[in-house]
């Protein structure tokens, strides 16, 4: 197969998958405020349901910026590309097997910006 069809399609996996848990996380917003304020006590829950949104929120952009730069077939960086990457690992099983793909097309073929980092 051509390699930026591949390139293409693990781009859009990222990206069609962030939507996913995107509208995931939208919908399950209140559940998951109620679960923050039984764990925690009742006054400190909502601030760190806050945190976790956020954080969630980091994972999600580092997600869909991998998934355009990826499908854009643009050259990115060590500097940009492994924090990405590690960004989207952490975010779940999906990003795990996502990033494993963009880590081996990054390296197929020994491209130069890959093999010198």
């Amino acid at each position: 197969m051509n390699r930026v069809l591949i390139q293409k399609g693990i781009g859009a996996a990222l990206i069609l998958s962030g939507v996913a848990l995107l509208v995931l996380k939208i919908s399950s917003a209140s559940e998951a405020q109620q679960s923050w304020d039984f764990w925690a006590s009742p006054e400190s829950g909502g601030m760190l349901f806050v945190g976790a949104v956020a954080l969630e929120l980091v994972f999600l952009v580092s997600r869909f910026t991998l998934g355009y730069f990826v499908y854009q077939c643009k050259n990115m960086g060590p500097w940009l590309f492994y924090p990405l990457a590690l960004l989207t690992s952490v975010s779940g099983l999906s990003g795990i097997v996502l990033v494993a793909a963009v880590l081996a097309l990054r390296f197929w073929q020994g491209r130069v910006h890959a093999s010198k980092t």
